[in-house]
């Protein structure tokens, strides 16, 4: 009997631990190639999607080769998958990358998303 208590009281403080833990960002993802359109200026559009595991605030920012970064929160009523999207335009010749990071409430963040435009001199 003494052992099933000992048990029981390890199980209870493992399943309290993972409940302190509360609702988590568990995937951040960036498509590897922006939709790339137009002619001169070139529109490139990148996508990507974040989920959690509850309710929760996210802040992200999307951040560019150039250094610019725009910053957003995106609110999860429940535990889901939501996409995000961005655009940027250029009109001239210009090899970069983006990148999609979580901010808050951890910080994570995608591999940067690659590519190259051919417009102007």
């Amino acid at each position: 009997m003494r052992i099933g208590r000992i048990l029981a009281v390890l199980t209870l403080a493992g399943t309290a631990a993972v409940l302190a833990q509360g609702p988590r960002v568990d995937l951040i993802h960036l498509d590897p190639q922006p939709e790339i359109s137009g002619g001169c200026p070139a529109r490139l559009h990148f996508t990507g999607r974040i989920r959690t595991t509850g309710p929760m605030d996210v802040e992200y920012q999307w951040l560019r080769s150039d250094g610019s970064h725009t910053e957003h929160t995106l609110h999860f009523a429940r535990p889901n998958t939501l996409p995000v999207a961005t655009n940027w335009q250029l009109n001239t010749r210009y090899h970069g990358w983006m990148q999609l990071v979580i901010l808050s409430p951890q910080h994570l963040q995608t591999a940067k998303a690659t590519f190259s435009v051919n417009c102007g001199r």
